[in-house]
C-alpha cells in the first residue's frame, strides 16, 4: 500500500478507484441481466407452457364432460351450445400458447406438440359440425355424432395433452435442473461484484476523506488570514509528495510570503503618510501663495478705478461747483467703502448690484442722459441669499460704459441679464451694450489678455475678473462676444451658491 501511494499520485489512485468501482458495478448490472433475460425467463416460460397445456385440456375436458353427461331426450340444447362455445374459445386461446418450437423443446415434446394441433384441427371441425345441430335443435344427428365421432376424436385429443404435458415436466426438470445451478453461480458472482463495489467504493470515501482533511485546515487557516493573523501553524498532511502535500506547501509559502508583504506594506504606508503630510504642508503654503496673488489682483483695481473716478469728477466740478459734484462725491465715497471694506471673497448679489447703481449714478451725473443702464434678474433669484465673488461684474459694467458706450456720440444703454441655470448648477451673468463693438482682430487680441496676468493698460477690468476666476472658481467661465456698430456683450457662468434648503428644491 505504501509503495502504491509512493508512485501513483492522489488523483490517479482516486481515478483508479472509481473506474474498479464502476468496473465492478457493470460487472454486477451484467449479471443481473443475465439472470434475468436468460436463466429466468427460460423458468418463465417453461412455467407457462406447463399452465398453457394445462388450460387448453381444461377447455377440452370441460366440453367433453357437458356432452357426456347431457341428457339428449329432454336437455337444454342452448345451454348445451354455450358451454361447448365457451371451451372452444378457451381452447383456441390457450393452443396458441403452448410451446412448439422444435429448437426450444425437446422432439419428443415437439412431436406431441404436433399431434395435439392436428387432432385439435379435427376436433374444432367435429364441434363446430355440433354446434350447427344444436342451432337447428337436431338432438338425435347431434347425439348420434358425439357418440360416433366427437367421442373418439376427443379421447385421442385428452390422451395426447396428458402425454404433452408430461414430456414438458420431464423435460422441463432437467432445465431446471441446469438452470438452478446456473442461477446459484451468478448469485456468488453477484455477491463478489457487491463485495468489490462497497471495497472499491470505500476506498474511494477515504481517498476523498483524506483530501477533504486539509482542505478543512487550509480553510480555517484563510479565515484567519483575512482577519490580519499570520500566525497560525501551518497545514501539516501525512504525504507530503502527492498532490495535497504540494497544495499544502504552496498554501504554506503564501502565507509566509503575504506576512512579508503586508509588513512591507505597512513599512510602505508610514513612508506615505510621512510624504503626505510633508505635501499637505506645501500644499498650504502654496495656498498662502495663491491668497497673496489674489488679493494682489484684487488690490490692482483700487488705484485704476479711483483714477478713472476722479477724472469724471475732476471734469464735472469745472462745470458745476454744488449739487452734481456733490453726488459725485458721495458715490464715490460709497464705492471707496465697498473696495476697502470688501474682503471676503464671496459676497450677496445684492452687494454687487447696489455698487454698480452707485457706479452707474457717476456716469449719470457726467453724461446725462447719454448713458442708460437697465436690469434684467430673474423673478426666482434671492439677490441677497445668492453669493457671487466681490467685484466680479462692476469691472465689466464700467469696461461697457467707458470701451462701448462713451466713444459713441448719441450714447447708449447698457443691460444687466441675471439668471439662474438649475439644470447646470451656474449663474448666468451678461452684461451687453449697444456701443461701438469691435472688429474681429481687436476682440482677438482682447480674448488673449484674458489668459495674461493683468498688469496696467486697457481692459484691466476684463483681465482682472478672468483672472480673478481661474483663482476662486476655476469651473467659472468668461466669454466676449462682439461685432463692429452692434455693440459687446460680456457673459459670466459662475458657481450657483444659495442656501441649501433652494438647492434641495431644484
Amino acid at each position: 500500500m505504501h509503495w502504491f501511494q509512493r508512485h501513483i499520485s492522489l488523483k490517479g489512485r482516486i481515478l483508479l478507484f472509481f473506474a474498479a468501482f464502476f468496473a465492478a458495478l457493470l460487472v454486477q448490472l451484467y449479471v443481473n441481466h443475465y439472470q434475468s433475460n436468460v436463466i429466468l425467463d427460460q423458468l418463465d416460460r417453461q412455467t407457462g407452457n406447463f399452465h398453457s397445456i394445462s388450460q387448453f385440456s381444461s377447455g377440452i375436458e370441460s366440453q367433453l364432460t357437458a356432452l357426456e353427461s347431457f341428457r339428449w331426450e329432454n336437455g337444454d340444447l342452448t345451454a348445451l351450445a354455450q358451454v361447448l362455445q365457451s371451451g372452444s374459445t378457451t381452447a383456441d386461446a390457450w393452443l396458441r400458447h403452448i410451446d412448439g418450437d422444435l429448437a426450444e423443446v425437446g422432439e419428443e415434446q415437439y412431436l406431441l406438440a404436433q399431434a395435439v394441433r392436428t387432432t385439435y384441427a379435427n376436433y374444432d371441425v367435429l364441434m363446430d359440425r355440433m354446434a350447427a345441430l344444436l342451432k337447428t335443435g337436431d338432438a338425435i344427428a347431434a347425439a348420434s355424432l358425439y357418440y360416433t365421432e366427437i367421442a373418439v376424436c376427443g379421447h385421442y385429443l385428452q390422451q395426447y395433452t396428458g402425454q404433452l404435458l408430461q414430456t414438458a415436466i420431464s423435460e422441463g426438470q432437467s432445465t431446471y435442473t441446469l438452470l438452478s445451478a446456473q442461477n446459484e453461480q451468478i448469485k456468488a458472482m453477484q455477491t463478489v461484484a457487491s463485495l468489490l463495489c462497497l471495497a472499491f467504493g470505500a476506498l474511494v470515501v477515504y481517498s476523498v476523506l483524506r483530501l477533504l482533511d486539509p482542505v478543512q485546515q487550509m480553510i480555517v487557516a484563510s479565515r484567519a488570514i483575512g482577519q490580519g493573523d499570520f500566525d497560525t501553524p501551518d497545514v501539516v498532511v501525512a504525504q507530503a509528495g502527492d498532490e495535497i502535500g504540494q497544495l499544502a506547501g504552496a498554501f504554506n509559502w503564501m502565507k509566509h510570503s503575504m506576512d512579508r508583504q503586508v509588513k512591507t506594506l505597512q513599512e510602505k504606508n508610514e513612508i506615505e503618510r510621512q510624504l503626505h503630510r510633508r505635501e499637505t504642508e506645501a500644499l498650504e503654503l502654496q495656498n498662502t501663495v495663491e491668497r497673496a496673488r489674489l488679493q494682489h489682483l484684487r488690490s490692482q483695481i483700487d488705484p485704476h478705478f479711483l483714477f478713472n473716478t476722479l477724472g469724471v469728477i475732476l471734469r464735472v466740478s469745472d462745470e458745476e461747483k454744488a449739487p452734481r459734484t456733490r453726488t459725485l462725491i458721495t458715490a464715490l465715497s460709497q464705492l471707496l467703502r465697498y473696495s476697502l471694506a470688501s474682503n471676503d471673497l464671496q459676497v450677496p448679489l445684492s452687494r454687487e448690484v447696489r455698487i454698480i447703481e452707485e457706479f452707474f449714478a457717476i456716469y449719470h451725473v457726467r453724461f446725462g442722459d447719454r448713458v442708460h443702464l437697465t436690469w434684467h434678474i430673474a423673478d426666482d433669484i434671492d439677490l441677497t441669499e445668492t453669493m457671487v465673488p466681490s467685484f466680479i461684474v462692476q469691472p465689466l459694467v464700467e469696461n461697457a460704459f467707458k470701451h462701448g458706450i462713451i466713444p459713441r456720440e448719441t450714447g447708449g444703454t447698457v443691460q444687466i441679464v441675471i439668471r439662474r441655470l438649475p439644470r447646470y448648477r451656474l449663474l448666468y451673468i451678461a452684461v451687453r451694450d449697444d456701443g461701438v463693438g469691435m472688429d474681429r482682430a481687436a476682440l482677438q487680441k482682447v480674448r488673449g489678455r484674458l489668459h495674461e496676468v493683468p498688469e496696467t493698460g486697457e481692459h484691466i477690468g476684463l483681465s482682472n475678473v478672468a483672472a480673478r476666476l481661474r483663482l476662486l472658481d476655476p469651473p467659472g467661465r468668461l466669454y466676449l462676444h462682439t461685432s463692429p456698430s452692434h455693440g459687446t456683450r460680456a457673459v459670466l457662468f459662475l458657481p450657483l451658491i444659495e442656501p441649501e434648503e433652494e438647492r434641495d428644491d431644484v
